[in-house]
């Protein structure tokens, strides 16, 4: 009980209403894992400038928030790594755990999404991207305290990914089109 409680306990605590002084951290964490993803991604042909603007990407836009931005921000920073201490050094050994799960899940995708979207899931370019992604996640929640600035950046990455250079999307097949 005593774990269930500690974890209901970091729940609370970082789903607690964003500060201002949020964005410092965010921007940030931005400023590095943007040029990179883009970097890995026009390398590697899985982005290319493509812009669209349609209903499917405002409804992934709105999908995207709960699924995948918050839930798996809570998943894989809020379960997964301790509570955040301030000033304390980011904790590797869980850090390097929250990223390899957070990796892993990726390709497991291809159960749920269907074997189309396993060309993205299991391209090694993209799963380098996923870690990235993942480590900055963690060092901003752990320089936060919170899940939110964790939580936009993932959205943005997600929803810039879609709308502005060509990411495909699991969500656009008829099976879950309707929830998106």
């Amino acid at each position: 009980m005593a774990k269930s409680a500690t974890l209901i306990s970091r729940f609370k605590d970082a789903v607690r209403l964003p500060s201002r002084h949020h964005l410092g951290p965010l921007l940030l964490e931005a400023a590095w894992l943007v040029p990179l993803l883009l970097g890995i991604g026009l390398a590697s042909g899985l982005m290319q400038w493509k812009p669209r603007f349609d209903p499917t990407i405002l409804r992934l836009a709105v999908v995207a928030v709960v699924a995948p931005a918050l839930g798996e921000e809570l998943l894989f920073r809020v379960t997964l790594l301790p509570r955040p201490r301030p000033g304390a050094g980011l904790p590797l050994a869980p850090v390097a755990l929250s990223v390899a799960l957070f990796v892993l899940w990726h390709p497991l995708q291809v159960i749920v999404f269907g074997f189309d979207w396993a060309r993205t899931v299991l391209d090694p370019w993209f799963l380098a991207a996923v870690a990235a992604f993942g480590v900055a996640a963690a060092r901003l929640y752990w320089r936060t305290g919170g899940i939110w600035p964790s939580v936009a950046l993932h959205w943005l990455v997600v929803v810039g990914w879609k709308a502005l250079l060509s990411g495909p999307s699991p969500w656009s097949k008829p099976k879950f089109a309707s929830l998106c």
